[in-house]
Parts: C-alpha cells; structure tokens; sequence
C-alpha cells in the first residue's frame, strides 16, 4: 500500500456534489422536466444528464478536487473513464434506494447476515429486514397496530401476550375476521431474502421503490396499511419460493403455535414445578395418537429399513459406517451423549455417533474441511450413506443445529429433530423436505411441548429432552428386539422384560418428580404430606449450602479479625489480658505466643465456630468441598460405576480450605 497517496476529502466531494447539483438544475430547467421520476425511467435522459455532468466537471482544470480525483479517475474525455465514473453516479442517484442499496450489499458479500437497515431520508416510512444465513422473522399484529422482527421465530411472539392501546383493525366489536389474525414471515436465510416493509406517507400509500425493483410484486399486510415487498438473491437450481400468502403462518388460534410464558417474579422456581405436568404430558401423548407418535413410527419405519440393509447385505458392516447419527450443541449435546450411550449398550453391534453439529459443520460444511483436533472424527472416520440422523435442539434454531438440518440433508432423507415445540426453524426446514412416495408418513418433528423457558439455568427443558429420548429409546429398542435378525445382526443384549422394569420405572418416575418438586402433574401444589420429599431435600440443601459455603465464610471472619485487631493493636488474647490487669512483662510474651498461634489457625477456628452456631459436626474434615453431580443412569452396574467414581474424587481431595471444586459425572 503507498501510504503517499492521498485521498479525496469531504470538501473535495462537496465541490464534486455542487457541480452535480447545478448540472442537474440546469437540465431541469432546460429541458421543462417536472418531476425527477421523469428523467430516473429514462436512460436516454440519463445520459443527457451525464454528458452534461462530463462537460461541467471538465471544466476542473487546475483545481485542488481534480488534483485529488486525477489519481482515481481521468480528466481525459476521450479516455472513457471519467463518463463511466459519472454514468455510475447519476444511476446510483435514481437507483440506490434503501432497498436497492441492501440488494447490493447482500449481492456481494459473504458470510451470514441478519439485517434492520433504515436511512434517515426514509426513516419515516420504511424499514428493509434481511436474511442471508442467518434467520430473520417479521410478525405482523393487524388489531394490534405492531409489527415485531427479529432472529428467533419465538421473539416476534411476543405482541399475542400484550395489549395495545389501539390497532388497525377495521372491526369495533367483538366479531372479527380471520385476515386480522397476527401472521408471520420467515425469510428465506438459506438463499437469502430481503423484505422492504413500506407504510406510505401521508396520502403517498404507495412504496417508495427505485425502477431496478419495480417489477417485484407488493403484497398488502396489517389491513392494507403496509407494502410488503420481497426480493430472493439468485441462487442457481433453486425451487421458487411460494407466495406470500402461501408462506405466511397464522399465529393465532392455532394449535401448533405456542405463546410466550406468562412473566413471573421467579422463573426458575416455575420451571421446576412445571416439571411433572411436562413430563406427565409426554407419555401422555405418547400413549395417543399424536404427533410425537406419528413422528415415532416414521421414525421405526427408518430403522427397519436400515436393519434390513444389514440382513440383505445391501449396506457395508464396518467401522465407518453410521447407523443414528445425533447432534446438538453444548446442553442438548450432554443429553445425546447420554442418549447414544445407552443405545450403544444395548446394541454393541450398531454404529453410532454423537458428534456436536460444530464439528459436523467444519468437517462438511466447509470449502475446506476443518480438522477436528483431538477427535476421532474426519470425513473418511464417518461414512455418511442415509444415516438416520437425529438433531437435538430445545430452542430449534441455534445457528449449528440449524445449520446442520440443511447441510444433512445431503447425506440422508432420514432426518429428525427433538425439539421445544413443533414451530422451529430447524422444524420448519425438515417439514420441507423432499419424502418417498411409498411413505404414508414422514413427520419429522419430536416436539417437548414446554415451549420458550427464559430462564438462565437448564431445568424443565432438560428433563423433558431425557423424557422425550427416554420415549425414543424405548421404540427404537422395541423395533429391533420384535425381529430375531434384527436382534442378531445389532448383537442385541436389551430383552423384553429389561424394557418392562424400564417402562414402569418410566411411569413411576411422574409420582418421583411430583414428591421431588412438591406440585402434582396438574400444577397443583401438594398438601404437607405430600411435599415431605420436597421439605427434606430443601433442608439438606441448606446442609449442603452451608457446608460448601463454610470456607468462604471462614475467610471472611478471618479478613475482618485481622484488620480489626492490627488496627487497634490489641491482638485477642492480649487485648483480654490487658483489660483484666494482667501487666507483667513475662505474661505478655505468653499472650502474644497465643495471638500467633490464633493468626496461625484462624481459618480453622472461625470454621469451628460456624459449626456450632449452625449445629454441624465439629469433627468433620476441612478440606475442599467436591460437587459431584450425578446423573441417574439406566442400570444398576452403571450406579456402581458412579459410585467408585464418587469415592475416587472424594479421596483425592486436597487439604486446603481455599478452594471449592464443582465436577460432573
């Protein structure tokens, strides 16, 4: 780079736009235009305009601006570069409206966008919202008046739990028609689309649109009050968007959409006590005919066909190969992991894998295949021949999940998602894809049905994913075992009667939670009796608090004593003594011997006098405190399992009070 050059300043480009300007005044007049929109229909016009632009900026012999320009663009008409510079400029005059001017970043960019673009010239009528992989929804609330955007689908759900003052909606009574219900717009973020939301000005209702979009079609929304208009970035080989009518999803009075959860002064606590309605409501409708079961027997039907493969021989048995393939991100991952374990246990013969849709992503998402380092994953390590691939996500639009509900569908049209509710992008992508005509039945969509929880921590949304795969587990396993070849060829170990205990323990597990939590299935909250669990559990927990919590407490009655008695220059021992009249110069070499020794083992001391205040065990160990965090597993020698990993962690802990150690297993 020549850091001699210098660039044009923004005077330099002042005295260029006065020129411009007066040029453009003068062909006004000159030629009895009324109106720009005259001269920006017509290229001929135009190039009037800038040949008459060329001659007045020629005109710029020995200035500073042309000085500055020279170095980018040359003077010399003949030369053609100065007339294309000018040509450029009076089209991105008519041409660069907001639209146009988002149609041209997204055009040539790259990476993944969301996009609410406003200018200041048209702020108070427009508004572009864009998609280019990345998601982007617009909600539309006509008897509301609202219009609501945003990057989760859940998040413009939120005009149906308020109200607002006044709407658009042409009805004042209580009858209303089913064109005023609020509706959404998924954008296109795979191919990338752009959406000018125009509400007119005045009596202008008409949008504002430059000539190169003119001939896109503008759909009429909120009761006719806003222009919709739609642009899709080219995309080679893809299937024509529907209309807009076609594409827009009702939002009211409809079954499949959940609204947000009510606010509520603690979120966590709620989420906790709705646990056994949740769950009590997944094998509810597993028991049913709904759309987790329809889901289910797709789901089987897959499996057999896999299973198939293997008696006919028709799929290759090697190290390879993937059989279920399941993916998620952080939490949603930990609970595939625990999932694929416990298949692989019960199926030591079948090939599967639970890799985190990041690694997937690098691995086939990209130009060049990103190296999982430190994993035993490549491209040639996954032999991805119609896997049956299962995603699990509770939000159903984290960006790799999401991501990876597309990017697979390459590898396999068996495809499923474990998710919040059935309304999710990563759901709404699988609902579209392509199906075998023999198959009656390819929903795609395991659905939780707990919704959006804000809360921070992981809790109900946890326990209903092990729910749901729980269910899972189950059908899958019955598919296999109801076939002898089938058994043969996974080396299955699981009987009939192991699927029993499970399924019972399953159905126990509702009155467990309801004890735990104190509140039943219906979310009413249980009488003394019943809460028994709940009031132990809690007063072992302030056992546990203040356990963990001693040695921290303990440092801050140490800190406290010593500045207090270095302050004060009377240790304990010896400020007692004084006090009492002890002034003998021997006893306060004794004193101070005493003060030391305190200084020394403070930390214990105040750790002892905690436990007494509180009435714990004097005699207890003071070491770090190690949180082992347990996860109940399948069966009996798996507790075994956790147990000596318990007591190895519990062994080694080491003998200072300074630290306070948090594990899983």
């Amino acid at each position: 780079m020549d850091t001699d050059t210098t660039y044009p300043t923004i005077e330099d480009y002042d005295e260029i736009g006065k020129i411009f300007d007066k040029a453009l005044d003068e062909y006004v007049s000159t030629n009895n235009v009324n109106t720009l929109e005259v001269i920006s229909s017509s290229s001929e016009k135009r190039s009037n305009l800038a040949s008459a632009m060329i001659h007045s900026l020629s005109l710029l012999i020995d200035s500073s601006t042309r000085l500055a320009f020279s170095k980018f663009i040359s003077f010399d008409i003949e030369e053609g570069s100065l007339g294309q510079f000018i040509q450029a400029t009076v089209d991105a005059f008519f041409d660069n409206d907001l639209l146009q001017t988002v149609r041209t970043f997204l055009e040539n960019s790259k990476g993944s966008f969301g996009l609410c673009v406003a200018t200041s010239i048209e702020a108070h009528r427009q508004v572009c919202i864009a998609a280019k992989g990345q998601t982007n929804s617009v909600a539309f609330y006509p008897r509301k008046g609202v219009i609501c955007y945003g990057s989760e689908q859940a998040a413009v759900k939120a005009g149906l739990n308020y109200d607002t003052p006044q709407g658009t909606s042409k009805y004042k009574n209580e009858s209303y028609g089913a064109d005023e219900d609020a509706v959404r717009l998924d954008l296109d973020d795979l191919g990338g689309e752009i959406c000018l939301l125009d509400w007119g000005y005045g009596s202008d209702s008409e949008p504002a649109v430059s000539p190169p979009n003119r001939h896109l079609s503008v759909d009429k929304l909120m009761g006719g009050g806003v222009n919709v208009v739609l642009f899709h970035l080219s995309i080679a080989g893809s299937t024509p968007l529907k209309t807009i009518s076609q594409r827009l999803v009702v939002m009211e009075n409809n079954e499949f959409i959940k609204p947000l959860l009510n606010d509520c002064d603690d979120p966590v606590l709620a989420d906790i006590r709705d646990i056994p309605r949740i769950c009590s409501n997944i094998q509810e409708d597993w028991k049913g005919v709904g759309l987790n079961r329809m889901t289910a027997c797709h789901l089987a039907h897959c499996v057999r066909e896999r299973m198939k493969g293997y008696v006919d021989g028709t799929i290759e048995n090697h190290g390879a190969q993937v059989d279920i393939l399941v993916t998620g991100c952080e939490v949603s991952l930990w609970v595939a992991e625990q999932f694929i374990s416990d298949l692989k246990r019960c199926f030591p013969k079948m090939y599967l894998k639970a890799v985190s849709s990041n690694k997937l992503l690098g691995l086939f998402g990209q130009e060049l295949s990103m190296p999982c380092v430190g994993h035993p994953l490549s491209q040639k390590a996954l032999e991805m021949k119609d896997p049956i691939i299962i995603i699990v996500s509770h939000s159903g639009g984290t960006f790799s999940p999401l991501a990876c509900s597309n990017l697979l569908q390459s590898f396999s049209s068996s495809i499923f998602v474990v998710t919040s509710e059935w309304d999710t992008q990563i759901g709404k992508q699988l609902r579209s894809m392509y199906s075998d005509k023999k198959d009656l039945l390819t929903s795609r969509i395991f659905s939780t049905e707990c919704g959006v929880r804000s809360a921070e921590p992981c809790s109900v949304s946890v326990v209903a994913t092990h729910q749901l795969l729980t269910n899972i587990f189950e059908h899958i396993c019955v598919t296999i075992i109801s076939d002898p070849q089938f058994r043969h060829v996974t080396g299955s170990v699981i009987t009939e009667r192991d699927l029993q205990t499970l399924e019972r323990c399953n159905r126990d597990n509702i009155k467990a939670l309801e004890r735990i939590v104190g509140v039943d299935r219906k979310g009413i909250e249980m009488h003394d009796k019943g809460k028994a669990v709940e009031m132990e559990l809690r007063a072992a927990g302030d056992v546990w608090s203040e356990h963990i919590l001693e040695n921290a407490k303990a440092y801050i009655m140490s800190i406290t004593y010593i500045i207090v008695t270095v302050t004060l220059g009377w240790p304990f021992v010896t400020g007692l003594c004084a006090a009492a009249g002890l002034q003998h110069e021997w006893a306060r070499y004794i004193t101070r011997f005493v003060d030391a020794l305190i200084y020394i083992w403070l930390p214990q001391i105040n750790i002892l006098i905690l436990r007494k205040k509180q009435g714990r065990t004097l005699r207890h160990r003071m070491v770090a405190r190690n949180v082992i965090i347990g996860d109940p597993w399948l069966f009996a020698h798996r507790h075994m399992e956790c147990e000596l990993k318990y007591n190895r962690y519990r062994f080694a802990c080491s003998t200072s009070t300074l630290f306070q150690k948090h594990r899983s297993v």
